[in-house]
């Protein structure tokens, strides 16, 4: 199993089709970006703001498939966004598929940077695809991926909150006490999100022990 740590400048925003998203949560004051699911060419992330984001430019962007603000306290504003970049070849939805960790970004006002996990093979057509789109992807590392000493270390903050609170729930007992939706409910989010959030996270724990 390989990792590729890779960045992409202010101008990929542009070409990707989400500049004034970014632009919008910027503005804003990002506290924090988490990657909730992610399907290729867009994904469901949830950010953390210190002042709301202009909710009227939010919802007329054309990249943004819906938006919810879930939480405000003591300065901290929280956003799910559900976008796709329509400048992305649709060859990454399967990529990402393919990819066993999450492509968990890290914005910062100079860009972002991505961690790719999967088989080599797998990370260099990722970043083929990106260059389809006229996206250069700067390579910044590249090794071994040798995974973390807690099998749940593996999973993002939101994954590890949907398993938790779909095992307490009775989703994964035999036969199940509850459905996706219940979990949904309880978390507060669309059921597509945990049925995905679900998804990729028992994915990523079979790749770990399989």
């Amino acid at each position: 199993m390989r990792e590729a740590h890779v960045s992409l400048s202010n101008p990929a925003f542009d070409r990707m089709g989400i500049a004034e998203l970014v632009s919008l949560s910027r503005e804003a004051g990002v506290l924090g970006f988490e990657e909730l699911a992610c399907h290729g060419t867009g994904a469901v992330v949830q950010v953390a703001v210190e002042t709301p984001i202009d909710e009227d430019r939010l919802s007329d962007l054309e990249c943004v498939d819906w938006w919810e603000r879930i939480a405000d306290s003591g300065g901290d504003h929280r956003y799910l966004i559900a976008f796709t970049a329509p400048e992305l070849p649709e060859g990454l939805a399967e990529r990402a598929d393919e990819l066993i960790g999450t492509c968990e970004p890290n914005v910062t006002d100079r860009g972002a940077t991505l961690s790719l996990v999967g088989s080599q093979e797998t990370i260099a057509a990722t970043v083929d695809e990106y260059e389809t789109a006229g996206i250069s992807p700067e390579l910044r590392k590249f090794g071994t991926y040798d995974g973390r000493d807690h099998p749940l270390a593996e999973l993002t903050d939101r994954q590890r909150e949907a398993v938790r609170t779909a095992y307490e729930m009775g989703y994964y007992e035999v036969p199940r006490t509850v459905t996706s939706e219940d979990v949904a409910a309880e978390l507060e989010v669309d059921s597509s999100t945990v049925a995905e959030l679900l998804q990729r996270a028992e994915r990523n724990l079979l790749g770990r022990h399989l």
